[in-house]
């Protein structure tokens, strides 16, 4: 007779096996019992539920770096864009401001330019003014010669006519003079309150030497040779202690 019984399939738990027996007779032995319990597989175990847990955990983790750095690159790289841009935006608004200065420094340059020949060409009439000390030493050697006495009264009146308008050579300077601060912003002004010791004619020749003019046109307009320009020049440099190496037109741009 078969003395064995399988089951199979069973679920994990705790068990209790019951048996007992029965002979030919039909007489019966006392129940006897077992228990037993059946462990679930490895992979059901506490200690899998928790690796499983950890993986999860894990996999959830990397997921949310991943998509957390993804928007952190995407937001540096709008950042990024926004500063490119901006820095463009930059250099365009710089690039117009500039073009904007220059049209401006090119439109006050010839309007300089224009007020510094209309101040040349005054400057040059006073020149022609100058003439007129020369005329009168003639005239004063001619009346030596033809009237000692000095009582040709034709020659007197011419005499008293140029000295009149050597009278006016004076105001024209002055005149000139307010012109030229009105064009180099108050320079002669600034350089009598910074150096009050200049004579008028140091004054002139610092006036012409704002104005860049050459050598031989300050000659001109001082009535002296280019020698006693550049003695002048000279001079000049001592009395105004202009640093060594610093040329003077410079040191007087910097006045004003």
């Amino acid at each position: 007779q078969k003395t064995a019984k399988e089951y199979t399939n069973l679920p994990p738990g705790n068990y209790t096996f019951r048996v007992k027996a029965r002979n030919n007779l039909g007489n019966e032995s006392p129940v006897q019992s077992y228990r037993f319990k059946v462990l679930p597989p490895w992979y059901l175990t506490i200690w899998a539920f928790l690796l499983y847990t950890c993986i999860i955990g894990l996999l959830i983790y990397r997921l949310y770096r991943y998509f957390y750095q993804k928007f952190k690159d995407q937001q540096a790289k709008y950042q990024e864009e926004q500063r490119q841009l901006q820095y463009l935006h930059q250099l365009e608004m710089d690039k117009a401001e500039k073009e904007l200065i220059a049209l401006r420094n090119a439109k006050l340059e010839a309007e300089l330019q224009v007020k510094n020949t209309e101040l040349a060409s005054a400057a040059l009439h006073l020149v022609q003014k100058s003439d007129v000390l020369q005329k009168i030493k003639e005239q004063m050697s001619k009346l030596k010669q033809d009237a000692p006495s000095m009582s040709d009264t034709t020659d007197l009146k011419k005499i008293l006519k140029t000295l009149n308008e050597e009278n006016k050579i004076e105001e024209q300077w002055q005149q000139f003079s307010q012109h030229f601060d009105v064009v180099h912003h108050d320079f002669l002004s600034k350089l009598k309150t910074k150096h009050p010791k200049l004579t008028p004619n140091e004054q002139k020749l610092c006036a012409y030497l704002k104005m860049n003019l050459t050598t031989k046109e300050i000659a001109q307009l001082m009535n002296i040779t280019p020698r006693g320009v550049e003695i002048s020049r000279y001079r000049l440099r001592k009395k105004l202690e202009v640093p060594a190496g610093m040329h003077l037109f410079n040191f007087l741009d910097a006045i004003g």
